[in-house]
């Protein structure tokens, strides 16, 4: 299975703020409706038939442990679009007593000049926080707690020249964390605010672009992705802060069934930000086999190529280097 190409941390993760997006690694509402496009039925010209496909997405990570996704994609091929609008739904359950479920939405407007795609979800997830900052991540000694989040985010693309696409977003969440044990907490974590009910909400811009010749497995071409975030008290949150991320992908062919995937991201999230939207290593494809959320601060940078290599139609591996760096905040967590 394919990694997401960017932010639900699994279907219904991934479109939701940071510790709440921790399945991220393994499978996003981009990836689902990737995966359903590529066993869509054609007609004999080539042409999507209007059809509906039942996809069964394992996924296993260092944050949820293991478990699947079911999704539902129904396809259908407007007059005028180049491409099928995809309409679905997903259910998630891992054997850490995670669980979720979302819709989404993915429309091509305008002979594909104009991409729209809306998801609306929530999740119900078991992870462990360990502080926030490399030192505290370094312990390796964490807590069990539990984020339950309700998101709806609705993205809105541009084209303004070739393969390039700007555009704006649209996110509300509500994310609730509470403790997952009885006691204090440990004098490590005193004085965060580790159990709270937070609303956020707000702008966002959007740019990509993208010359890869596969979404899925790309052997050749690039892919650049900036967001930036705006959580406002007049959009309804709680907090008051902004956060940007920009990555870029390179992908070489060494081979028919070997190529070389290079990456490059850095994360910055401003003063006032929660902890639960901080940056992530273990998120967005950012250094695979990191647990998400065990390393979270407020920049956070990081570089890796990976070998890929095909060995059956339906079988890969990856080799995969890599290097990072983080910088500890200069304040401390809101409290609320």
């Amino acid at each position: 299975m394919k990694a997401p190409a960017a932010a639900l941390a699994a279907l219904m993760a991934m479109s939701l703020p940071g510790g709440v997006r921790a399945s991220e690694t393994s499978v996003s509402s981009t990836n689902v409706m990737d995966e359903a496009d590529k066993v869509a039925p054609t007609d004999e010209e080539g042409k999507r038939k209007p059809g509906f496909v039942v996809l069964p997405i394992p996924l296993s990570n260092p944050a949820l442990g293991s478990g699947l996704v079911v999704a539902g994609v129904s396809f259908y091929q407007p007059e005028g679009s180049p491409r099928p609008w995809m309409t679905g739904a997903g259910v998630l359950w891992t054997d850490n007593g995670s669980r979720g479920g979302g819709v989404f939405q993915k429309a091509y407007l305008g002979g594909d000049k104009y991409r729209v795609t809306g998801f609306a979800g929530g999740a119900n997830l078991n992870l462990n926080f360990y502080g926030i900052g490399a030192d505290d991540a370094g312990r390796d000694f964490s807590i069990p707690i539990n984020q339950n989040g309700r998101v709806v985010k609705i993205d809105g693309f541009r084209k303004v020249w070739e393969n390039t696409y700007v555009g704006l977003r649209l996110r509300m969440a509500t994310i609730t964390t509470s403790l997952r044990f009885d006691g204090d907490v440990p004098d490590v974590f005193e004085g965060l605010a580790l159990e709270q009910e937070s609303d956020i909400g707000g702008p966002g811009l959007l740019a990509q672009y993208d010359t890869r010749d596969s979404e899925l497995w790309p052997a050749t071409g690039s892919y650049a992705n900036l967001q930036a975030q705006w959580d406002l008290d007049s959009f309804g949150s709680d907090y008051g802060y902004d956060k940007q991320e920009l990555s870029y992908n390179r992908y070489m062919s060494v081979t028919d069934s070997a190529v070389l995937a290079v990456r490059g991201s850095v994360c910055r999230a401003g003063d006032g930000t929660p902890f639960f939207d901080l940056c992530l290593f273990g998120a967005s494809n950012d250094l695979r086999g990191y647990e998400s959320g065990q390393y979270r601060d407020r920049a956070l940078a990081a570089v890796q190529a990976e070998y890929r290599w095909r060995f059956t139609p339906r079988w890969g591996a990856v080799f995969l280097p890599a290097s990072a760096a983080s910088r500890r905040p200069s304040a401390t967590w809101p409290i609320r």
